[in-house]
């Protein structure tokens, strides 16, 4: 007892270690490649359907080694493995630059590049160590699924742990760190591969063993009892094609979903910090509950849950609420954990015999990909908005196991399919009924009359009332269970409706593009137009009547950016001009006669809308004004910066955001430098700080202390009425140079400007160190 006692922990030890590893390499490269690519959420996407599809490429080595090899030799070949792997670690932190190639496939090579071997290593440990202890002598070798909970535990603990080890260590130190670990891992998973090896025990003589001796401790499912006793002889059922295909959509779905939920909390509720961590790790839990030994619940009991989960996001959806932040994003993640769980526990239940198990995680790995390339390949090339999000809440709503027993209560084919014509239908009314209630022109985010404001908010109002009132037929659905199949298609209809068709003013452009979905809308009758990344504004201009020239929101007149550009106007400083960051393009506003402006925005799709003067005029007739040169250029701020000669610029403007702040890696000592030394002599820099959940300021202050600048802060927060009519919005900029002559009149404003005062305790932002919580926990 005590020797199986020791094998059962010497193997859930090293599953639970190596899924740790994997899990603490995901965001340690996600980190190195995020601030190469601008800091764009698409980033993690991409880098999760890598990861997926390495973790299936594991899963069929370690099915084909078990199926191909005797153990001796599957042990052999896996410790060859590891060598190989370890051989090219530490991990590599300085990637190179992705130029002008496809973000998505650059990221795709540079992972298989630098990470690929270790993590294909890794990957094959949790099918391969289970199938080795499926053939010890332990009581519970017969249905080892426990030790995949194990795994996912230890993927759950990688997660969490490394926004502890974040702050505490730069890149290269968590590279090597890993490196070591890897090791420390690898010679466990040796150590568990010569148990079977060792004790000599035959598959036949074990398979005859786990019959007379079952272990019940894991909760066996119907579909799960796999093995026929014929007296002293194990039959092992073959697994159809079909049950194939169901444990590939299972697993699909939740992937699915997992991006999908992740996307449209950043793009359309919320751009918070580290997003994904949420989703991710409530998806890892809802696999541990499902293929745990203690009982989560049966799928058919979330089953009946589900209907409540989505109904919340659907009325959500549908009245498009996102206030309050907190309680909208817990009532989506809540949902996602529900339908997760479902199809996990249908899968746990759908579990093949050990002598299957290696082939069954090779068919859910396949899924997990399918629905990861899903989401962050197909979706944003297929759709202008995050429309797989409700499309995979939908699919969820299919594989209830009501649905399916509504669908299959029909006896005849004619009332089978006149029950699908009914759901399909269903479906398309449904999705019919959103668009037709789609508002147009009536809401704005300016500030206008009071009469007209009131109106404006009654008429929203009570569209919002409408749209939501749709949730009502489907609900009604579930109180017969016939009906389950027609609640699945009339929920999905909506669903899908309110995803794609929204209310806010008349959308004159929608595009999705790697950095996310860009939106161009003209409210209060066409005459104002507003570009907007999610939740974020970009961009306003009034295209029509005296204020088409006046440069809006962070760029007023009135606000931080317009005493900097006064400020440098008088003494010839605002000649040539670089931006970093380009949105609706108001800077341009500014660009008198003899003035040189270049902008460098990574995502092409912004220059494009930006030099549409159908969309925004600001480009267009800064370039009609004589002596007015004005340049935009797709590429990263910070590379497109350094490549022009040194002393090229009065003022560089940097406003880039990503996620509500600037991408980490154009605000780092490596970055000010290469911006400090493109300035004249009496050049100025100025950041656009402006944060919901980040405290930038004193990161600037500390980065302009160590390379000797001085620095002023300005916190418009509070906006005037009357400016608020005008488009202005609240912002924090920081402005440096190298000497406090430089400043003119902003020195002398103190009650405006701040002098920056850095703190020697806080932490050097560079190129290998940032700490994005150490900031977020000073927020107020």
């Amino acid at each position: 007892m005590l020797l199986a006692v020791a094998v059962t922990r010497l193997f859930t030890l090293a599953i639970f270690a190596s899924a740790t590893l994997l899990f603490i390499v995901q965001p340690l490269v996600g980190k190195t490649l995020l601030p190469v690519l601008g800091g764009s959420p698409a980033v993690w996407s991409t880098c999760m359907v890598f990861f997926q599809a390495v973790l299936l490429l594991g899963y069929l080595y370690a099915h084909a080694l078990t199926r191909r090899l005797a153990p001796r030799w599957q042990w052999v070949v896996h410790l060859g493995v590891l060598f190989a792997a370890g051989a090219v670690l530490p991990l590599p932190v300085d990637i190179g630059e992705p130029g002008a190639a496809d973000p998505r496939w650059w990221t795709l090579r540079t992972l298989l590049v630098t990470v690929g071997l270790p993590f294909f290593a890794l990957s094959a440990t949790a099918p391969l160590l289970q199938h080795w202890f499926s053939r010890t002598r332990d009581p519970r070798a017969p249905d080892p699924y426990f030790l995949y909970a194990a795994s996912n535990a230890g993927s759950l603990l990688g997660l969490l742990g490394y926004l502890a080890l974040e702050p505490a260590a730069t890149r290269s130190a968590q590279a090597f760190g890993w490196a070591v670990a890897f090791w420390a891992v690898a010679a466990l998973i040796g150590v568990c591969g010569y148990v079977p090896v060792a004790s000599g025990f035959s598959r036949k003589a074990a398979a005859v063993e786990r019959i007379r001796t079952p272990h019940a401790s894991f909760r066996l499912k119907p579909e799960a009892t796999l093995l026929k006793q014929t007296g002293s002889q194990a039959e092992i059922r073959a697994v159809s094609w079909s049950r194939r295909a169901l444990w590939v959509v299972l697993a699909l779905v939740p992937s699915t979903l997992l991006l999908g939920v992740t996307q449209h909390l950043a793009t359309d509720v919320v751009s918070a910090p580290l997003l994904w961590v949420a989703p991710l790790a409530l998806y890892l839990v809802t696999f541990i509950a499902a293929f745990s030994t203690r009982g989560f619940g049966t799928a058919r009991r979330w089953g009946a849950v589900a209907p409540m989960a989505a109904l919340a996001v659907l009325l959500l959806s549908l009245a498009e609420v996102r206030y309050p932040i907190v309680l909208v994003a817990l009532v989506h993640l809540a949902a996602f954990t529900v339908l997760a769980t479902l199809c996990h526990t249908r899968l746990a239940e759908s579990r093949p015999d050990a002598a299957h198990l290696t082939e069954y995680f090779a068919w859910v790995s396949l899924g997990g990909v399918l629905g990861g390339a899903a989401a962050a390949l197909v979706a944003p090339v297929v759709f202008s908005s995050i429309l797989e999000y409700p499309l995979a809440l939908a699919a969820a709503l299919f594989l209830r196991p009501q649905t399916l027993e509504a669908e299959r209560a029909a006896t005849s084919r004619a009332r089978r399919l006149a029950w699908r014509v009914s759901a399909a239908l269903l479906l398309a009314t449904a999705y019919w009924c959103v668009s037709a209630l789609n508002e147009q022109g009536t809401s704005s985010p300016l500030t206008t009359s009071a009469s007209f404001a009131w109106l404006q908010s009654f008429t929203s109002d009570v569209t919002m009332a409408i749209r939501a009132s749709l949730a009502i037929p489907a609900a009604l659905l579930l109180f017969a269970s016939r009906t389950a199949l027609l609640f699945a298609a009339t929920t999905a209809g909506l669903l899908v409706g309110a995803g794609a068709v929204r209310t806010g003013g008349d959308v004159l452009d929608r595009e999705r593009t790697f950095f996310g979905v860009h939106q161009v809308t003209a409210i209060q009758n066409g005459d104002w137009h507003v570009l907007t990344h999610g939740t974020t504004t970009h961009g306003v201009q009034a295209v029509r009547g005296k204020l088409r020239s006046l440069p809006t929101a962070y760029y007023h007149p009135s606000g931080p950016l317009g005493d900097v550009v006064f400020t440098l106007v008088p003494d010839g400083r605002f000649r040539d001009v670089a931006a970093i960051g380009l949105g609706a393009g108001a800077l341009a506003a500014y660009a008198g006669s003899g003035v040189r402006l270049d902008f460098f925005e990574i995502d092409d799709a912004v220059i494009r809308i930006a030099e549409n003067p159908g969309y925004f005029t600001y480009l267009a007739d800064a370039r009609a004004r004589p002596g007015v040169t004005v340049r935009t250029v797709a590429i990263d701020g910070r590379l497109g910066v350094r490549a022009m000669p040194e002393a090229s610029y009065d003022v560089i403007v940097v406003d880039a955001f990503s996620s509500d702040a600037i991408p980490t890696h154009l605000i780092t000592r490596e970055a000010v430098a290469v911006y400090e030394s493109r300035l004249k002599s009496r050049g100025m820099i100025a950041f656009h700080v402006s944060s919901r959940f980040f405290d930038l300021p004193p990161v600037v202050a500390r980065i302009a202390a160590d390379r000797g600048l001085v620095g002023y802060v300005r916190n418009d927060r509070d906006v005037p009425p009357d400016k608020a009519e005008q488009a202005m919005r609240p912002s924090v900029w920081v402005v440096l140079a190298r000497g406090e002559g430089d400043f003119g009149q902003i020195a002398q404003s103190a009650g405006r400007w701040v002098r920056l005062a850095a703190n020697p305790d806080d932490p050097l932002w560079t190129d290998d160190y940032s700490n994005v919580l150490g900031i977020l926990a000073k927020q107020p």
